[in-house]
């Protein structure tokens, strides 16, 4: 490393200020018996900080790994521990801090703009946030205090916590599911085959395990099935992204890793930062690896890797406005990812608020078209074989989750309502905090 300081890998966010980057060694789980139960050390987990940032374990192989995104914030690290092949998406945040821990599992997801937060109250104690073995937390979801998401067994049931969803010092069993924009509240246990219904406020046990009641129902074949794919492409995301950022020969060996372990070099950030390639179809099955493509004055939409990108961008997206236009009207904290799902084309942006998600699964396209909003913390997420499209001026309120849906031109979608696999006209309002499922109005979000 020479005096112009060449060679030297850049900061993270992240990470600890002021930590040095040299003498790295592999952190084992031996100290978190100070904040991790004995019972709960199996699966063996690493806690979140350098060297296990952004690919834990530090040196992994690519098939083994969990990746954490770049823009992940993590509040003490030592008290966040993760297993392998998990992966943890753009702009979440892990906050073990106050003396709370988290721990997440094996093969499970934390998806874009997600929160997990073991004590919110500053309590005296030591609460612990447990995110079982392939358990997916959806994007802009909250999950806070002592609450247990699924299970460590090997053989765990696919559990889930949907978009915009509120898990409050709550259990999920193993296999049970929540819709996007519902709340289960403190104390409850959701049981094992059960799905709480879009938009419900669950408070007591009665509630989560009595389909009369109105607040859940059983789990489909198809809940899991939607739930396992979406589990594998984020296991694929992980391994995806840690080929990306330790797979560059040109950074040399990982100094400190295992020589005897190939393909795992130095690590190289501007291909997982920003706006960035997506892994490809060696590891999400489908999808091209392709970089976001921004509209240029003679030569049309031209890819683009842009590592100081004000928005993590994704894979095959195409802008028809320039880099510079989208920055300006992207809010903080944006994730347009197509590494799964694509392609995703969007006509313009008028504006953006912050922690807006807009992604895709397997199989599902979007298209959005001029002068798009959307205010702070939405959702918009495709459907699988579903060819998604937004028309020109439409508006989507703060906090909603649209799914797989399509609105005409000059449509407009209030405060937290949610849409999943409808169609409407031009002009159409949704009102604020509506839930239509099928093109079927089903009442509205509770409080």
């Amino acid at each position: 490393m020479n005096g112009k300081g060449q060679g030297r890998r850049r900061a993270v966010a992240y990470l600890p200020g002021g930590e040095s980057l040299e003498g790295r060694r592999l952190l084992t789980v031996i100290s978190l018996s100070k904040v991790i139960s004995p019972l709960e050390i199996n699966p063996i987990a690493q806690p979140a900080r350098h060297p296990n940032t952004p690919v834990m374990p530090f040196a992994t192989p690519t098939k083994k790994a969990t990746f954490i995104d770049p823009t992940v914030t993590i509040d003490n690290g030592n008290s966040v521990v993760i297993s392998y092949q998990s992966y943890v998406a753009p702009y979440a945040k892990l906050d073990g801090s106050r003396g709370g821990a988290i721990k997440v599992g094996i093969g499970s997801a934390v998806l874009d703009n997600a929160r997990l937060i073991a004590n919110p109250s500053h309590l005296y104690k030591a609460p612990q946030l447990l995110v079982g073995n392939n358990t997916a937390i959806g994007p802009g979801a909250l999950v806070l205090g002592s609450s247990v998401i699924g299970s460590y067994a090997d053989n765990a049931a696919p559990t889930a916590v949907g978009a915009r969803a509120v898990i409050d010092d709550a259990i999920l069993q193993p296999g049970a599911i929540v819709s996007p924009l519902a709340r289960v509240g403190p104390g409850v246990t959701v049981p094992t085959g059960f799905r709480v219904l879009p938009g419900v406020n669950v408070t007591n046990n009665a509630e989560a395990s009595n389909p009369s009641l109105g607040m859940v129902v059983p789990v489909t074949s198809s809940d899991v099935t939607a739930l396992k794919q979406l589990l594998t492409d984020a296991q694929g995301l992980a391994a995806g992204y840690t080929r990306l950022y330790q797979g560059n020969s040109d950074t040399g060996p990982n100094i400190g890793g295992n020589p005897t372990i190939g393909g795992v070099y130095n690590g190289y950030l501007p291909n997982v930062e920003g706006a960035s390639p997506s892994p490809g179809p060696s590891y999400v099955g489908g999808t091209k690896s392709l970089s976001p493509a921004f509209q240029t004055p003679k030569y049309g939409p031209i890819g683009a890797k842009l590592y100081n990108y004000p928005s993590r961008s994704i894979g095959d997206v195409t802008f028809d406005q320039r880099a510079w236009q989208v920055a300006t009207h992207l809010g903080r904290a944006n994730s347009i990812r197509a590494d799964v799902g694509q392609p995703i084309v969007i006509g313009s942006i008028a504006k953006t608020g912050p922690y807006v998600t807009i992604t895709s699964p397997v199989g599902g396209t979007m298209a959005i078209g001029q002068s798009f909003r959307a205010g702070g913390g939405a959702v918009l997420m495709g459907s699988p074989g579903v060819n998604m499209v937004l028309g020109d001026n439409v508006s989507i309120g703060s906090h909603a989750v649209v799914q797989g849906s399509s609105l005409g031109s000059g449509s407009t979608v209030g405060a937290g309502a949610y849409l999943l696999n409808s169609t409407f006209p031009a002009g159409t309002v949704i009102p604020a905090g509506a839930i239509y499922v099928n093109n079927t109005f089903e009442g509205y979000v509770q409080s």
